[in-house]
């Protein structure tokens, strides 16, 4: 077993845009989308909260909602790249999300090839789909608290943990948003998407970081770690 491993963010960061959000606004109503994150902003949603919000409207079916989302999403340029280089050097690669399960698998199974994506693991909540709106779970979430954050519902501090249980010294992570700070804490390496919420709280916070808009720098950091 490698002695490095990865965990990356999928939302905004293994993607270009926030897929979630992007199915949010198409089939729950972008005023709902947009309510939902000012209710964050103000502190009356915390994280699960606005994850469960974001949905809550959300009544199409599954297969119309992981084609839309198969159809919307871009991988970061160097994405493939830096799983490669993660397989190439034995490093467990973690997508940690607190995004969905569902619309992940349909995303990676369209964008990556095969003998890469089975390198992947998803660690993410899970959706149920109904004619009464979509409903999440947090698969994670007695874990998360376990590892000491009662916060993100699926932390990616787990995913960490579970690196460093399985032999990992040197976890390099990337990240982009408000559930990427535990991440940042915990990481050896933290790679933080230029000009997002975690570039900002890094610079705001004193956690060190390398700020990114591809993969390829990343990439190369595994190679060479």
């Amino acid at each position: 077993m490698s002695e490095l491993a990865v965990v990356c963010d999928f939302d905004g960061t293994a993607t270009v845009l926030d897929i979630g959000d992007e199915i949010s606004k198409r089939f729950g109503g972008e005023a709902h989308w947009a309510l939902q994150k000012q209710l964050f902003g103000r502190g009356e949603l915390d994280t699960r909260g606005i994850i469960q919000g974001i949905y809550e409207h959300v009544v199409a079916s599954e297969q119309e909602v992981l084609a839309f989302a198969v159809r919307e999403a871009k991988l970061r340029d160097g994405f493939v790249e830096l799983v490669a280089a993660a397989k190439e050097r034995g490093a467990p690669f973690y997508l940690a999300s607190g995004g969905l399960r569902q619309y992940i698998d349909a995303v990676l199974e369209a964008h990556v090839p095969a003998g890469l994506r089975a390198w992947i693991r998803v660690r993410a909540n899970e959706a149920a789909f109904s004619e009464a709106g979509m409903k999440v779970s947090f698969p994670g979430d007695e874990a998360s608290r376990a590892a000491g954050c009662v916060e993100c519902g699926s932390c990616k501090r787990v995913s960490v943990a579970e690196a460093r249980s399985q032999g990992a010294k040197y976890v390099i992570g990337l990240g982009d948003g408000f559930a990427d700070r535990c991440l940042a804490r915990f990481a050896e390496k933290m790679f933080a998407r230029e000009g997002s919420f975690l570039h900002r709280w890094c610079g705001e916070n004193g956690v060190a970081c390398a700020p990114f808009t591809t993969f390829y720098e990343a990439a190369e950091t595994v190679r060479g770690t």
